[in-house]
């Protein structure tokens, strides 16, 4: 090999060296600036909805619907639990309203068009989905869903407690019956009937045992 060609190899040796030592300088580097980021927090894992461990709404719903699957059951109970909280009604109440209007069967269906686990009307639900800001139901399909008939009707139930200041007797007639048919009533000043009041209360003392005039305790 000439001068030339050992000058050119040598060259080219240094060079390699010099890219070799720059990446390893390099890469050391950025383990370095690996180790002073934060590190990723485990996902919290999902919390089962309290009420899958309350024996006593498990009992109820078993009793009433001793078929419904384990799923939905879960799903009743996460979505009683998401509301409850969302409009601060109580979840007996919940819980024993939907009781007494379906026995906790999803896909029920009233004399009328009262639809799924809280009884909602169809012919009403675009009232009430339009004070909710939500997208009003379009059939009794898109009703019996889960989550869609009992955001609703615990949003009625909110309301009514607003409107009647918590008077559980008025609030359940008009949960049954209606508004108009309570203002009525009581513009006339006539009694309001009880057998549906005495129903919910039956199945709220089932429930937890108590009457429910206790049901306002959230």
């Amino acid at each position: 090999m000439g001068k030339k060609g050992r000058k050119a190899l040598a060259l080219g040796v240094s060079i390699i060296l010099a890219a070799t030592s720059i990446g390893c300088s390099s890469g050391q580097g950025i383990a370095d600036d690996n180790q002073h980021l934060p590190k990723e927090e485990p996902t919290p894992k999902k919390q089962p909805p309290k009420l899958l461990t309350n024996e006593d709404f498990l009992a109820l719903v078993n009793k009433l619907n001793p078929n419904l699957e384990q799923d939905k059951i879960t799903l009743i109970a996460e979505t009683i639990e998401k509301y409850s909280t969302k409009y601060q009604v109580p979840k007996n109440l919940i819980i024993s309203v939907i009781a007494a209007e379906s026995e906790f069967h999803p896909f029920c269906k009233g004399t009328l068009d009262d639809t799924g686990l809280m009884q909602i009307r169809l012919k009403y639900a675009p009232y009430w989905a339009k004070l909710m800001g939500i997208t009003a139901p379009k059939s009794r399909g898109e009703l019996f869903d889960i989550d869609t008939n009992i955001h609703m009707g615990t949003f009625i139930l909110q309301r009514l407690l607003r409107r009647y200041d918590g008077n559980l007797e008025k609030v359940l007639v008009a949960y049954n019956a209606g508004e108009t048919y309570v203002d009525r009533k009581l513009r006339e000043e006539l009694s309001l009937p009880t057998s549906y009041v005495r129903r919910v209360s039956r199945f709220h003392m089932e429930l937890c045992n108590v009457p429910i005039s206790a049901a306002l305790q959230y």
